[in-house]
C-alpha cells in the first residue's frame, strides 16, 4: 500500500519523536507494529519510507493479506497516526520569524506528530506516564502488553479493552502499575461498557476538552496532552512543570510569569499552530540548548 504524505514530511523523524512506546518498534527504517482491525482481526504492519522530505511517499507492508476494505481502514489509520495529511507550511512560515524557534525548524524539518491508532491506546499510556519517568513508564506498558497483549509470531497486540476490563486489580498491578492499575481497569470497564471514545474526535476544541476532563482521572493537564498528542489539535499548549522550565529557558522573559501568562505568551506570539511550537521545543530541546548555550537542567527521563 502507498501513501503520499503532504510535504514537508520525515518519516524518521516523525517515527521516532517524541517516543515510540510499545507496541511499536522502528528499525533501520522500518515501523512496525501489530493493529487490531475494526473485525478484530489483527495484522502487522511494516512503514517505510521513499522519497525524500519536499517529496515523500510511504510503503506500508501488511500482513497478511486483506480486503480492500480493510486496506482503506489501514490507510486512515496510519494516515492519522503519522499526520500525513497535516501541512506545516503556514507554521513554518512563523516559526522562522521566531529567533528561537527557527533554529528548531531547522533541525527538524519535516516533523510531525506521531500519535497512537485509537484514543484508548493514548489513555492506557497517559495513565501509564503519570507522575513517572518515562523510561518506567515504557516498562509498565511493555510488562502490560506481554501479559494482556495478543502474540501474534514475535510480535504483541495492544491489549483490547475487554483484555484490561477482566484483569482483577491485583493482577494488573503485577505490572508495576502501581495506582495507575485501577485507572487503567476502570476505563476498559468504561469502553466495555458502551462508552466510544473515537466519537470525540469529530468535537470541537471547547467541546472535547470539557468532554475529556468528564473522564475520570483525566485532569487538565491530561486533557491538554492529550488534545495535542492524541487529537491533534494545535491550539493547545500542554504545560506542566517539567516543559514549563524549558520554556523558561529558552524565553526567559517569561521566567516569572504564570502557566496561564505563557500560555497567553503563546497565543500571541504563534497564534493557532502554538501546540506545534510547544512540540517543536520539546523535541528540539537538546539541540536548541546546544546552539544558544542554554543550560537546561533537566532530563526527560528524570
Amino acid at each position: 500500500m502507498k501513501l503520499t504524505p503532504k510535504p514537508p514530511f520525515s518519516f524518521d523523524l516523525t517515527a521516532t519523536h517524541m517516543y515510540l512506546m510499545p507496541p511499536a518498534r522502528y528499525s533501520d527504517g522500518f515501523f512496525s507494529r501489530i493493529m487490531r482491525l475494526k473485525s478484530g482481526r489483527f495484522v502487522r504492519i511494516s512503514v517505510r519510507s521513499s522519497g525524500s522530505v519536499y517529496n515523500p511517499e510511504l510503503f506500508v507492508s501488511i500482513e497478511p493479506r486483506v480486503s480492500e476494505e480493510d486496506e482503506r481502514e489501514l490507510k486512515d489509520k496510519v494516515s492519522f497516526m503519522f499526520s500525513l495529511d497535516d501541512d506545516l507550511s503556514e507554521f513554518y512560515s512563523i516559526a522562522k520569524k521566531d529567533p528561537i524557534l527557527k533554529y528548531t525548524i531547522e533541525d527538524l524539518y519535516g516533523l510531525k506528530i506521531q500519535t497512537t491508532p485509537t484514543l484508548f491506546e493514548g489513555l492506557v499510556i497517559g495513565f501509564c506516564l503519570q507522575w513517572v519517568s518515562f523510561e518506567r513508564g515504557v516498562k509498565m506498558m511493555d510488562h502490560l502488553i506481554r501479559r494482556y497483549g495478543e502474540r501474534v509470531n514475535d510480535y504483541y497486540a495492544f491489549p483490547t479493552p475487554e483484555a484490561l476490563a477482566k484483569a482483577t486489580l491485583e493482577e494488573l498491578k503485577e505490572c508495576k502499575l502501581g495506582f495507575r492499575a485501577e485507572r487503567i481497569k476502570w476505563i476498559s470497564e468504561k469502553v466495555v461498557k458502551g462508552l466510544n471514545l473515537e466519537e470525540l474526535r469529530s468535537l470541537p476544541d471547547d467541546q472535547l476538552r470539557e468532554e475529556l476532563m468528564k473522564i475520570k482521572w483525566v485532569g487538565e493537564v491530561t486533557t491538554e496532552a492529550l488534545l495535542l498528542w492524541r487529537f491533534k489539535r494545535y491550539t493547545t499548549f500542554p504545560l506542566d512543570v517539567w516543559s514549563s522550565k524549558i520554556i523558561h529557558a529558552f524565553y526567559p522573559e517569561l521566567q516569572d510569569k504564570t502557566l496561564e501568562e505563557i500560555r497567553r505568551f503563546a497565543e500571541n506570539r504563534w497564534g493557532k499552530y502554538r501546540g506545534l511550537a510547544y512540540y517543536y521545543l520539546i523535541c528540539g530541546r537538546n539541540n536548541l540548548a546546544q546552539e544558544l548555550n542554554v543550560e537546561l537542567g533537566l532530563k526527560w527521563n528524570s
